[in-house]
């Protein structure tokens, strides 16, 4: 090691071990304060953390420097707060929507990786290597295992990967590339819908054809490129991307609390102004227009005031349950497979059949209570 790495490595203030793992340690910068991890590697991946170290990456961990002592390389890499997707997973469910933004983001964060001159492939997507900040922002934190792609080679001379996750190829039915990180992310998409693997149970609705090309036995099958996979979910989360999914641009997945109750509501959860404007406004005519009808009863007289009102309360509700359905408050909607349908037509019809339930539903209470005081 020379004079200068040394010197680098010095400067870094040991703080204690992260989550008792003894070769990852929570360090502080003497000079700037700044809180990083330490973590001590295998030589060989010294090739891969000098890639990410030089070609910074919005959903990978900054890497701040990257040397080899000895018989193992030390990295030091951004730290940030948030949680794993297991960890998450623990907690609430994914809804349609979280789950498709968490993987084009990871489309995102593995391009430059596969588009590298050799590629590089991660060979470890799985929900305990991806953490969600506090801020929402998508971070793949674990390269532990990646590889250097290399041309003319038949498969991989170590095989290794996390079980349920990797792709056959990782266990000596060819070389890993990278459709093998789009088998990785087909799998993980599957396991934040239903919190079980493609072979005990397979997400239904819009996703689903999308995990199956995803998970071909025969890489040829697969989606041949992030690229391919992502322009794949965009057409599937337009209606709820909006604008993070036109060039580029990082998408945030809302992070829920239980001490933000209001984040929510539809129309709150991204904490985007014009969007919680948008929100007050419809929810303001919502019950402008449902406070202000006038019910007659058969004879075509008003309804006495209690009554009225009571009735009004009850399509007013029916309408904002309407509206939470639509949006897929707390994921409610993906339980629905005619609303998470490929065909916009057909999840257009269900969002109709859903209205007149609400409705329906509505209007046998109001019977059932009058028939109950009369």
């Amino acid at each position: 090691m020379r004079l200068s790495e040394e010197y680098c490595l010095s400067e870094y203030q040991e703080l204690g071990s992260l989550n008792g793992n003894e070769k990852v340690h929570i360090v502080r910068n003497r000079i700037n304060g700044l809180i990083c991890v330490r973590k001590h590697l295998t030589p060989e991946l010294l090739d891969i953390y000098t890639f990410l170290k030089n070609h910074p990456n919005p959903y990978i961990p900054k890497i701040y420097e990257c040397i080899c002592e000895g018989h193992e390389l030390i990295v030091i890499e951004e730290y940030f707060t948030g949680k794993n997707l297991e960890e998450v997973l623990r907690e609430r469910e994914f809804s349609f929507g979280e789950a498709g933004r968490i993987l084009v983001d990871l489309c995102r964060g593995l391009r430059p990786l596969h588009e590298a001159e050799p590629p590089i492939i991660c060979r470890d997507l799985k929900t305990e290597n991806v953490i969600l900040t506090n801020e929402g922002d998508v971070k793949l934190i674990d390269f532990d295992i990646a590889r250097i792609y290399q041309p003319g080679k038949v498969k991989d001379t170590v095989m290794m990967g996390t079980e349920g996750y990797a792709a056959p190829e990782q266990f000596g039915f060819g070389q890993t590339d990278a459709r093998t990180d789009i088998y990785g992310m087909g799998v993980l998409l599957n396991y934040l819908l239903t919190h079980t693997f493609p072979s005990e149970k397979m997400a239904v609705g819009r996703m689903e054809p999308i995990i199956r090309k995803c998970i071909k036995l025969n890489p040829e099958d697969r989606y041949q490129s992030v690229d391919e996979l992502e322009n794949e979910l965009q057409n599937e989360l337009k209606d709820v991307l909006g604008e993070n999914s036109e060039n580029g641009r990082k998408t945030q997945i809302p992070v829920q609390t239980e001490n933000e109750p209001f984040y929510k509501i539809p129309g709150f959860r991204s904490r985007k102004f014009w969007k919680m404007c948008v929100a007050v406004i419809g929810y303001v005519l919502i019950t402008t227009i449902c406070f202000s009808m006038e019910i007659m009863d058969a004879n075509g007289q008003l309804l006495p005031l209690s009554r009225l009102m009571f009735e009004r309360f009850m399509v007013w509700l029916s309408q904002i349950l309407w509206v939470f359905f639509v949006c897929d408050y707390r994921g409610i909607r993906q339980k629905i497979p005619v609303v998470n349908h490929k065909m916009r037509i057909v999840r257009l019809m269900g969002y109709i059949v859903a209205e007149f339930i609400f409705l329906f539903g509505a209007a046998v209470i109001c019977v059932f209570v009058e028939t109950f005081l009369s």
